[in-house]
């Protein structure tokens, strides 16, 4: 009885219905292990594919939200800039724009400069 238990615990023995000993039973757990190795293999090549366009998708959004908002910087600057070129056409704008910055006067304009706060 226990040279029994010990064998069946040892090492399990493959026997066919007959009870003789099945001689491919070695051959169909290998067969078996390496097919499970090249699923694995697949499916870690699979798993690498999906996190590295994971990982790339996460920096494609962070430059696109980097991008959006400089665009409405950029935006933003070249309305200014169109309110100004309105601004420069207009002969009235231009004319309180060189007098109050070069100091330009009319003929028979007399400027006079008041001190300003030096606080």
């Amino acid at each position: 009885m226990e040279n029994t238990k010990r064998n069946k615990s040892k090492k399990m023995n493959y026997r066919t219905a007959t009870g003789a000993k099945n001689p491919y039973a070695r051959a169909r757990k290998q067969r078996a292990l390496f097919i499970l190795g090249v699923f694995a293999i697949i499916a870690a090549f699979f798993l690498f594919q999906i996190v590295s366009s994971h990982v790339s998708k996460n920096n494609v959004d962070h430059k696109l939200a980097v991008e959006t908002a400089r665009y409405g910087q950029v935006k933003d600057e070249n309305d200014q800039l169109k309110v100004r070129v309105k601004q420069m056409n207009d002969e009235n704008y231009l004319e309180k724009l060189i007098r109050s910055k070069y100091f330009y006067t009319k003929k028979g304009e007399t400027v006079y400069n008041l001190p300003t706060d030096a606080n």
